[in-house]
């Protein structure tokens, strides 16, 4: 197939650009797909097919990341008629934001061409599910690959925090609370159902990694800790939701009976405490 739009010696004949001198053809979007609209005429007497529109720039890329010859483009013109045609360009994923000039031709005919590429934030992390078995500890760590699949640099910062909630769900609160309150008095139900409600909202949930700035393309292995509150009820289930861009990390934890009940390390004396007890 000829790289110039056409298909047959007749097609480069009679379709071509349809738009005047001086226009300027117009692309917008993410990398994935700028969309714009080519201008097309048939001056024969046939209809006629257009498959590919051939490119000419210096700095735009195809997906593979070779330099951008052509795109495809799925025109039928019938002899005598114009159209504005529907047409995508798909870039490499990690073009950066900004304005990209080129040329487009088709039958003989050239048009300059402006790209215009939006900025686009694609974090993602693997796993996206983790599940804390907490038993007296209340830090625990674990290994994530993380990968930015934008075309912006992406700074994911040292720390992070999350609210953490019991499993129990509202009905299950207004039960739980009603049974707790004085049956006789329904103020004291009621303070008892608020009670339990608000005690939904267990705490924080704090994670923390060494700080970086992502580049595009970029893909790491690295380690995060989630420091929890010491506050969790034994045996309970909890749920929190970690979002960094649009990564989302859904952590379940589970508490065992001796949740928290870690001995504080003691602390070795000093000198002053020395003197003090002889």
């Amino acid at each position: 197939m000829a790289a110039n739009g056409s298909s047959s010696p007749v097609e480069r004949q009679t379709v071509r650009l349809g738009s005047p001198e001086g226009t300027r053809l117009h692309f917008s979007g993410p990398p994935s797909g700028l969309t714009g609209t080519i201008p097309l005429v048939n001056t024969g007497p046939d209809k006629q097919k257009i498959r590919t529109v051939a490119v000419n720039t210096e700095k735009l890329q195809g997906p593979a990341r070779l330099p951008l010859r052509e795109f495809g483009l799925n025109a039928r013109l019938y002899g005598g008629t114009q159209a504005n045609v529907p047409a995508m360009i798909v870039l490499n994923s990690q073009t950066q934001p900004g304005r990209y000039d080129f040329e487009v031709t088709v039958g003989g005919r050239t048009l300059p061409a402006t790209a215009y590429v939006s900025e686009v934030v694609d974090l993602r992390i693997d796993p996206n599910q983790i599940t804390i078995l907490a038993g007296s500890d209340t830090s625990y760590t674990r290994r994530f690959i993380v990968e930015n699949a934008g075309n912006v640099p992406l700074p994911t910062g040292a720390e992070c925090e999350a609210p953490i909630f019991d499993s129990f769900d509202l009905v299950s609160s207004l039960v739980i609370g009603l049974h707790k309150g004085d049956r006789t008095s329904a103020e004291s139900m009621v303070k008892a159902f608020l009670n339990e409600w608000a005690d939904l909202q267990a705490g924080t949930l704090v994670t923390r990694r060494k700080p970086i700035v992502l580049l595009p393309a970029q893909k790491i292995v690295g380690d995060i800790e989630f420091q929890l509150p010491p506050n969790l009820k034994p045996l309970r289930h909890y749920r929190a939701t970690l979002q960094l861009y649009n990564a989302i990390l859904s952590v379940d934890i589970y508490t065992s009976s001796n949740y928290g009940s870690r001995p504080k390390p003691k602390l070795k004396p000093t000198r002053e405490t020395i003197r003090e007890t002889k």
